[in-house]
């Protein structure tokens, strides 16, 4: 992929953090203060794709209605000096996919923090009126103390009303294969219980070391998520606790009505389930 140039107006381009399909994300100093910031770039490729302006414009829109120490912050969209970006908050620590990738055990002595503070997130993306659409490990950024912050919200969209719900409005199937709910890929009008989903097959990969549902082919992946049951976590991790591992498959269930009704539920049943039997150093 085509990098960027060096300079992005006042901002010097020091090494690249993240890549997506059509954005990089690059850590940035940024002049006259020095202050480190990250970038997310349109790839050059792209650069100008009003589609990709709008999903960044969109984005900002997102990030500047929120307010929570668990939630990126985002500070401006530039679309003059090179291609648009955005500029945010450097967290400089990786994402939870690749520290999945290193072992779950790894995981154990903070995971209940971890998933706290991800339920925090959500939960206050819900109390400002969006759903996130797109929960997933890379979506989350985990120091070594499991303080997180939440990032990408591209693809968040306005949790359906009563209206909605009345009109059955539709709306088009965006998010990762791999975390999105049985409604969400039937393109339903969504609500919070969809986040509780995808929130569920990331704490059930927090706990297995990978989702809930794997296939040769994204049909076949989808279509797991609408019809085959989830799996036990604790069949993968026999660390797990029985309660934890019943908790999980709520947050699993096909039908909306049969998950936890929000997040603050969620939160609730957190305080009181214990997810592994021993936590770890």
């Amino acid at each position: 992929m085509a990098r960027p140039s060096d300079t992005l107006g006042p901002l010097t381009l020091v090494q690249q953090i993240g890549v997506g399909r059509h954005c990089q994300i690059w850590e940035a100093v940024e002049a006259p203060a020095g202050r480190k910031v990250a970038v997310k770039i349109i790839v050059p490729a792209m650069a100008n794709d009003p589609a990709q302006r709008k999903l960044l414009e969109h984005e900002l829109k997102v990030a500047t209605s929120l307010e929570h120490p668990t939630i990126i912050k985002i500070d401006r969209l530039v679309t003059k000096d090179g291609p648009p970006h955005l500029v945010m908050e450097l967290y400089p620590h990786p994402n939870l996919k690749k520290q999945i990738a290193a072992g779950v055990d790894a995981l154990a002595p903070r995971l209940q923090r971890i998933v706290t503070e991800i339920a925090l997130a959500v939960d206050h993306m819900h109390a400002r009126g969006w759903v996130h659409r797109d929960l997933k490990p890379d979506n989350v950024l985990a120091a070594p103390d499991g303080q997180v912050k939440l990032i990408d919200f591209a693809i968040a969209a306005k949790a359906s009303g009563f209206l909605g719900k009345l009109l059955g409005g539709k709306t088009t199937a965006q998010g990762s294969p791999s975390y999105m709910s049985p409604e969400q890929i039937r393109g339903a009008a969504l609500d919070a219980r969809s986040d509780i989903y995808s929130f569920g097959c990331m704490l059930f990969e927090l706990l297995a070391g990978k989702p809930p549902f794997t296939a040769a082919n994204p049909n076949d992946l989808l279509n797991k998520h609408v019809s085959t049951p989830a799996p036990a976590v604790d069949q993968f991790n026999r660390n797990a606790t029985t309660g934890g591992s019943a908790f999980v498959r709520t947050l699993l269930a096909k039908k909306p009505a049969d998950r936890p009704a929000s997040m603050q539920e969620v939160l609730r049943q957190l305080r009181t389930v214990r997810l592994l039997e021993r936590a770890g150093a």
